[in-house]
Parts: structure tokens; sequence; C-alpha cells
């Protein structure tokens, strides 16, 4: 963040330095140091540009917006020469020229295509921010919500960290949706801790919370119960996809890649629930221990396992069948 000047100003560094340490170490323990420092840098990257948006350009029109994602996107497509000064710029340089260092071709390929769609996300959210309204808002902020944070962008780094699938096993439709649902409790948890901060800043980004408090819902103050009940469906509908896809298969890389994903999901929450970041006035993580991987969120036992009414995200409880083939 210093090297690259990302702080914008001493308020905002001050926030970030102080919210973002331990991230990577709770969701990746058994990182080495190199891809630690990877996946720590993505944090701060990610949430400076969140940040950059919310407090700098809130009145960008939809093509300067669109023209700015365009920048990044190309730049980690073709990291060979800089476009231009933009700190945001290179420091995302930097760090895809160590993604390269660390992944594979084709694992470097998966993140800068799982890139496009958290740029794309942003660009939407900045040049239309979500409105309360009816259902179908929820599905389509989810479908937004997804690829916003990178949500999707880090478990291919995890995945090139600790499991390494290859193509076809990546490809198979119970191992996308694990993933999906890995990155929506993030999403969701991240929504549920970051409600109070977002509100007070007025974030464009508009949260799931907000969005399930709007004026067609039941009553105010219900979206903090709909979206842990949510977030808890999700959860239950991952677990028992994943235990029912590790039985399926005698492959050891999709039990690591399970792995992986659950100590994804368990490190965000207690990241969440720990940071200043969201809650100013703890001490920063210093009283939360992380969880390791095999403590998984267990929601409650009698959560149902039917879809919610949510378009973009019901696909999840429609996988089914063979079990993955391994090449």
């Amino acid at each position: 963040m210093n090297r690259f000047g990302l702080g914008g100003g001493p308020e905002r560094s001050a926030r970030m330095t102080a919210g973002l340490n331990r991230i990577a170490v709770r969701i990746a323990p058994y990182a080495d140091p190199f891809a630690a420092q990877l996946l720590s840098d993505l944090a701060v990257w990610v949430f400076a540009f969140d940040d950059h948006c919310d407090e700098d350009f809130p009145g960008l029109t939809p093509t300067e917006m669109l023209t700015m994602v365009a920048r990044l996107q190309r730049t980690i497509e073709a990291p060979g020469i800089p476009l231009g000064e933009d700190p945001f710029c290179l420091a995302l340089r930097d760090i895809r020229l160590r993604v390269e260092a660390l992944a594979t071709p084709v694992q470097v390929r998966r993140w800068v295509d799982a890139m496009r769609g958290y740029f794309l996300a942003e660009a939407g959210t900045g040049a239309a921010p979500t409105a309360p309204g009816s259902p179908q808002d929820v599905s389509d902020y989810l479908l937004t919500r997804l690829h916003s944070g990178a949500a999707l962008a880090v478990p291919v780094l995890l995945d090139a960290i600790g499991a390494a699938l290859p193509a076809p096993l990546w490809e198979d439709a119970r191992i996308r949706a694990l993933t999906e649902m890995a990155a929506g409790i993030v999403v969701v948890d991240t929504d549920i801790h970051s409600f109070a901060k977002e509100s007070q800043r007025g974030s464009r980004s508009g949260n799931l919370i907000a969005l399930l408090d709007g004026p067609h819902r039941p009553g105010p103050g219900q979206g903090l119960q709909a979206a842990s009940a949510l977030r808890d469906l999700i959860a239950r509908r991952f677990l028992h996809l994943g235990e029912q896809t590790a039985k399926a298969s005698a492959d050891p890389r999709i039990q690591r890649y399970l792995d992986v994903l659950t100590q994804y999901v368990c490190g965000v929450r207690d990241w969440c629930a720990a940071t200043s970041r969201y809650h100013p006035g703890q001490p920063d993580g210093d009283h939360h221990q992380p969880r390791g991987a095999g403590a998984a969120y267990g929601p409650p036992d009698d959560t149902p396992l039917t879809p919610p009414p949510i378009a973009s995200i019901a696909w999840w409880w429609a996988v089914d069948g063979a079990p993955p083939a391994s090449p």
C-alpha cells in the first residue's frame, strides 16, 4: 500500500493498516511466505480499490467507470508494459507478475478471467447502485455480488497454492457450484459484518441487509435476520454437496480443494468477526482465534435443503449426477 501509494490519505490508510492484517493467514494458513504475501497484497489492493471507488469516484459516468476497469483488466492480461502511471494499475501489475511466478499458465488464465468478472461487477455497481425492490432484485444483486471483492478470484489462487485441480475437475458442475457457494457465503458474511461501516460511509455498492430491508419487504429490521437465514441455507447446501462430492470420488485432489474452500469460508468469517475495519471498537483480531479447515461452518440442522426463490443461485441445488471425473 505504501510502495504504490494506495492509502488515499491518513484516515483511509489507518483504516486499511488496522483492518487487514491476518486475513491471508486465516484463509490459507498452509501457504508459504511468498503465497501468503501475495494473498495479503491482493486483499490490500481489493479493499483499497473498493474504498477508492466509494470515496473518490462516486460521480464517475458509466463510460468513465468502464474505461477505468478496462485498463485494470488489460494490465493483468498483458502485464509486459505498464499502462501509464496509475498507482492501482502499477500495483495490480506487480501482483499479476507474482501470480505468474506461483501458478501454472492455466491457473493464471483462470485468475485473469475471474478478475474480469470482478471488474465488470465493479463497473456495474458504480454505474447503477442496486436499489431495494422485488425478490428479483435480490437475484440480480447476488449475481453481481458473487464477483465483487474478487470473491471468485481468490479460490483460483487458493487452488494454485493448496490443491491444483486439473481442468476437467475445475470445470465439473459440482466443483463450480461448490466454488460459487463458498464465494456466496463469503460475500453474505462480509455484507453482514460491513453493514454498519457501509451505512455510515454511504457506500455506493449497496448491501444485502439494506436490500432485504427495502420498502417491499415485511418490515424494517428484518434484513439482518433474512441475510443470516440465506447464509445458513447456502452453508448447509455447501456442506451437503461437499460431503456427497468427497464420498463419490477417490481422487485426493478433490478433498484437498474442498478443504481449501472450507478454510476460505471459515477464515473470512473469523476475520470479519475480528477485524477493526468492520468493528472499530474492538482490538484488531486479538480476541478471536481462527478455526482450522476441519471446523466447517455448521448452520442449524433443521435448515432446509430446498433452494431459495433466487434465480441466480438456484442451480446450486440442482447439481447432481455422476461424481467428478478424475483425469
